[in-house]
């Protein structure tokens, strides 16, 4: 059944923050529309919002987030720019990135230092489809590009560098497919591609319009591979039928993601 529920086990001083246990039957396969994204927040949704404003009021982010002057640039790719002088003047200076492969520094600011309090809740899933991911932390980020954005922490004991791995990217997608707002996204940044820490993270957030990228023409490479050359970079975009394709496409993008930095090119997921 899903629900939430205390977790059990984990090292000796780690923070151990309730889990948000799903199945295949919380998943949205149809998210509102933009006209009324509101209507149908899911039970995902309402404890990730819930809990984010709750850090808000109490002081646990780096500033106050409010609202965004924001508007879509003239020209072909109809960039969607905001303007967040907070976030640029108070977040924590990025890490130097030497190289796409830098290892783990321990010595570093990494998630094993956040607050218990940073922490809202350990998304677990139950039954199928298929093997499940990693169970994955959802934190706030404190220093937030919109409402909602949190990071979404394979475990954090593992000190992994910031290297995508597919067991990650399939608990992000799956918890893509727990909200049903229309402009929840996840999304990983590489290093050397705006990656601040260097500690495996991906980040989740809501926007509140949708981004011209997701009508542009995508040019066919194969049944569910496409080529999308809309954007300020090029991009493969990587089509999954349903919640049970979730997990051989995270390891295609994996395999990818693996391929460009053996060439020495950074990239980014969303």
């Amino acid at each position: 059944i899903a629900g939430m529920t205390a977790m059990a086990g984990g090292e000796p001083g780690e923070p151990n923050p309730e889990a948000f246990v799903y199945g295949q039957e919380d998943f949205v396969m149809q998210a509102a529309g933009w006209d009324d994204p509101d209507s149908a927040p899911s039970r995902f949704d309402r404890l990730l919002l819930e809990g984010w404003s709750d850090r808000m009021e109490r002081g646990l982010f780096r500033y106050r987030l409010g609202p965004l002057p924001t508007r879509v640039l003239p020209g072909p790719v109809r960039l969607v720019a905001q303007l967040n002088e907070q976030r640029s003047a108070e977040r924590r200076p990025p890490q130097p990135v030497r190289s796409l492969r830098d290892p783990f520094d321990p010595g570093a600011f990494n998630f094993t230092r956040l607050r218990p309090a940073e922490l809202l809740f350990r998304l677990c899933r139950t039954g199928g489809p298929g093997p499940p991911p990693d169970p994955l932390l959802v934190a706030i980020n404190a220093s937030p590009l919109e409402r909602g954005h949190v990071l979404l922490l394979p475990e954090p004991a593992r000190r992994l560098p910031q290297v995508l791995t597919a067991p990650a990217l399939h608990g992000a997608l799956e918890a893509a497919l727990l909200s049903g707002h229309p402009g929840f996204l996840v999304g990983f940044n590489g290093l050397g591609g705006g990656a601040s820490v260097n500690h495996l993270h991906l980040h989740g957030l809501y926007l509140d319009r949708p981004l011209p990228l997701e009508e542009a023409p995508a040019e066919p490479l194969g049944p569910r591979l496409g080529l999308l050359r809309a954007g300020p970079a090029p991009a493969f975009l990587f089509f999954a039928p349903g919640p049970a394709a979730l997990e051989p496409v995270s390891r295609a993008v994996c395999r990818a993601a693996e391929h460009l930095g053996g060439a020495g090119l950074a990239c980014n997921v969303l």
